[in-house]
């Protein structure tokens, strides 16, 4: 009874381990801040942020590659951009907030206007030789999407 009730314990402090590394990752929460929201010390959470047993990465490596994966850059550069609207100091300079942000639009999953026309008169071209009046119609919609884009963009 005694060895499952240690396992048991192992079992919970590996799994607040597990909570704690993905918030300190993810989110950025603090050793701090973990110690307060979780019953473990910040002294272990310290220990368990250096330790490289496990995967031989500290916690730290993780979220430098979390933050630098391209799926999550975006998130952690519109976040910053919300700081700055909110009235709040900006941790990135200006004009490398700007250089960035023109780095977040190159990861857009927009497709540039001329690219969609490009599409749209190749798919015309054979439309017309499949349906000429069916391609017309498409002809239309296809000028009036055009139109919807370059405005927006």
């Amino acid at each position: 009874m005694a060895a499952q009730q240690i396992q048991t314990k192992k079992r919970a402090k590996s799994d607040l381990r597990e909570i704690c590394e993905r918030l300190f990752v993810e989110t950025g929460l603090s050793a701090k801040a973990l110690s307060n929201t979780y019953p473990v010390t910040e002294q272990t959470i310290s220990k368990w942020r250096n330790d490289t047993s496990r995967d031989g990465k500290t916690w730290d490596e993780k979220r430098q590659e979390f933050i630098t994966a391209p799926a999550n850059i975006r998130q952690v550069l519109m976040d910053e951009l919300r700081k700055v609207a909110e009235g709040s100091e900006s941790s990135i300079n200006v004009k490398d907030l700007a250089t960035i942000y023109k780095v977040i639009e190159g990861f857009s999953d927009k497709v540039n206007t001329q690219v969609v026309y490009s599409v749209f008169k190749e798919f015309d071209n054979w439309m017309s030789d499949q349906d000429p009046e069916l391609a017309l119609q498409f002809v239309h919609f296809h000028k009036l999407f055009l139109i919807y884009k370059a405005e927006r963009e």
